[in-house]
C-alpha cells in the first residue's frame, strides 16, 4: 500500500511541476514576449496571452522590441 501511495504522490508532483512550466512559457504582454527572460531578436516567433495567429518580434517606432502580427 505504501508503495502505491508514493507512486501516486510522485506522479502528482511531476504533473504540477510540468503545468507550472507550461504556464510560464507564454508572456503576459507584447513587450515581455520578446524581452525579459526570452531575450529574442528581430524576426523571432513570439506569443503572449492575448495574441492570436502568427507573430514575430519587431522594433517599434520608439526602438522597443515588441511582438507583432506577421
Amino acid at each position: 500500500m505504501m508503495f502505491k501511495l508514493s507512486n501516486i504522490f510522485i506522479a502528482a508532483a511531476a504533473a504540477m511541476l510540468m503545468l507550472a512550466g507550461l504556464t510560464s512559457a507564454v508572456a503576459d504582454n507584447d513587450v515581455d514576449a520578446c524581452n525579459g527572460s526570452n531575450d529574442y531578436d528581430v524576426g523571432h516567433d513570439c506569443a503572449f496571452q492575448q495574441s492570436q495567429g502568427s507573430k514575430s518580434c519587431q522594433t517599434n517606432s520608439c526602438g522597443v522590441l515588441i511582438c507583432v502580427p506577421n
